[in-house]
């Protein structure tokens, strides 16, 4: 019986990892390099990543381009970490891909899953790939691509015992991806006094190559070339504004590259009119409950998170967990005060913040002792929100009712 890839992922611990690159370069050596078989763009950033290669890809792809992409964590389904033109690999792929690197059982899990999208997009013959860092920027394994074209979302708090507790710090690890790259382009989340930080001086906004503004209704007015579009956007929340704008740009550089045909307006709605990302402000039903669900998991995510509920006309009833490295304490101060009753739950992973805590984060929520439970014991209308982990684990519930 062949052994999936979750199983094969199993004793490579998720929570491990390693802050330099040598032995995953030296493993791909041996590999014959498959990460440089394909250009890539990658993009990093604090929040946001997702959503810009999901929307980046869609554009891509919709203007003719054969494309893998490459993005993590995973919701439900470990293969939804790799898909070939927008579609999540094969389990049978990606547990072969995986299976070329067991002789290296030193590989961390996020080297292992790399490692094997890198093989899969060479093997796949790809036109582009579009990858989104995992941690930083400057010992990610996604870097060992060298890619020639390279994103910046914002830079945020999160990852602070491994990337820096000052703004200054995280610039420099992420900037160490746009130096790299011979066309970087930087996000409008990123602040202007961190821009000297990132050590990119040839990296240029991308609204010097394209302008998106909300134009509200939902809907996106965008110019760049002497070209404009309105489009309708996929995905709920005024920060996918920003996201579309860095997206856009990037796929302008790619045709600057002459990686692919101008980009056309028609070809845009298309893109976002076939895009799904669910988790990002995405509602969805479970027996007949409607739940809205977003991975706010840090602080600038939960500020996010929070704009949007103050533009609501209904207050949610909240659903949350969240990893033992987040400032439960402090996304509590942001979302408390904007939702009804609460609910914790206890996660199903060996990074989970501790019930005693996340109850003690949230004054009179009630416990829970699972992310089932959880949403059983929470009233309607329902908002999950805290961690990747959270909404996976609500999303899988919703997949098998």
């Amino acid at each position: 019986m062949p052994v999936d890839a979750a199983v094969k992922l199993r004793p490579r611990s998720v929570g491990r990892i390693r802050p330099e690159l040598d032995e995953l370069r030296r493993v791909l050596a041996e590999r014959g390099n498959p990460q440089l078989d394909f250009p890539s763009i990658l993009v990093v950033g604090t929040n946001g990543k997702g959503s810009t290669v999901a929307m980046l890809e869609a554009l891509l792809r919709t203007h003719g381009l054969g494309t893998g992409l490459f993005t993590s964590p995973h919701l439900v389904r470990i293969e939804e970490r790799v898909r070939l033109n927008g579609v999540p690999v094969a389990e049978t792929v990606l547990e072969s891909a995986i299976a070329y690197f067991d002789e290296y059982p030193d590989l961390t899990y996020f080297e292992t899953m790399t490692a094997a999208a890198f093989v899969i997009f060479s093997e796949a013959q790809v036109d582009v790939a579009v990858l989104e860092a995992g941690m930083g920027g400057s010992w990610d394994a996604t870097r060992l691509a060298e890619s020639a074209i390279a994103g910046l979302t914002n830079i945020g708090s999160d990852h602070a015992g491994w990337l820096g507790a000052e703004p200054t710090e995280v610039a420099r690890d992420k900037g160490r991806a746009l130096v790299a790259a011979e066309k970087a382009v930087i996000g409008s989340g990123v602040d202007d006094d961190l821009v000297d930080w990132l050590g990119a001086p040839a990296a240029q906004p991308a609204r010097s190559l394209v302008r998106c503004t909300d134009a509200g209704g939902g809907r996106v007015s965008m110019s760049w070339d002497g070209r404009a579009s309105n489009v309708r956007m996929p995905l709920a929340g005024a920060y996918q504004c920003d996201n579309l704008e860095l997206a856009m740009a990037l796929a302008l550089e790619a045709a600057n590259a002459g990686w692919v045909s101008p980009i056309e307006p028609p070809r845009i709605q298309v893109a976002l009119d076939g895009l799904s990302w669910p988790g990002r402000l995405s509602v969805h039903r479970f027996k007949g409950r409607e739940v809205l669900t977003d991975c706010a998991h840090n602080l600038e995510a939960a500020r996010a998170l929070a704009e949007h509920l103050d533009e609501l006309e209904c207050r949610y009833n909240l659903l949350f967990s969240c990893l033992d490295d987040k400032p439960v304490e402090a996304i509590a101060e942001i979302l408390k005060d904007r939702v009804d009753e609460v609910v914790v739950c206890r996660l199903d992973d060996e990074r989970a913040m501790p019930l005693e805590r996340l109850a003690a984060a949230f004054p009179g929520a009630e416990v829970a002792e699972n992310p089932q439970s959880g949403l059983d014991r929470t009233r309607d209308p329902v908002l999950v929100a805290g961690s990747i982990r959270l909404v996976g684990a609500i999303l899988a519930l919703v997949e098998r009712a």
